[in-house]
């Protein structure tokens, strides 16, 4: 749950709506634990929200940020492109790397073959 981010050394929470539970916590526990921690998380002073306008592009770290899409734009059409790139694997406050549950990330591209979305320039 609490993981050392690989950019910055700082410990950030690995935290969300996947969550299952707290290994060594009963059930009820686990919930109670993640209640808290999803309350202080979404607070509005720890939450960004952004009013978009035409060419805006937001760019968040995954490796240290919640989040997800508010239904707010009514019949407005929505154009979203996921990026997703592979990195570090997480580790923990202890240096110890986290494991593969389930699946892998077999289907996603290497950078090599990524197509380069129009008006952007390769670095």
């Amino acid at each position: 749950m609490v993981r050392i981010h690989p950019a910055t050394g700082e410990k950030t929470l690995l935290l969300g709506h996947f969550f299952k539970e707290f290994v060594g916590l009963k059930p009820s526990e686990s919930v109670a634990l993640y209640q808290i921690l999803q309350a202080r998380i979404i607070k509005l002073e720890n939450t960004v929200r952004w009013n978009w306008s035409a060419g805006d592009l937001a760019i968040w770290d995954n490796q240290a940020t919640q989040h997800y899409g508010i239904a707010d734009y009514g019949t407005q059409a929505r154009s979203v492109h996921r990026v997703t790139l592979a990195g570090d694997v997480p580790v923990d406050v202890h240096g110890e790397q986290s494991r593969i549950l389930q699946g892998d990330a077999a289907e996603y591209s290497i950078i090599a073959d990524i197509d380069r979305l129009p008006g952007f320039a390769a670095n």
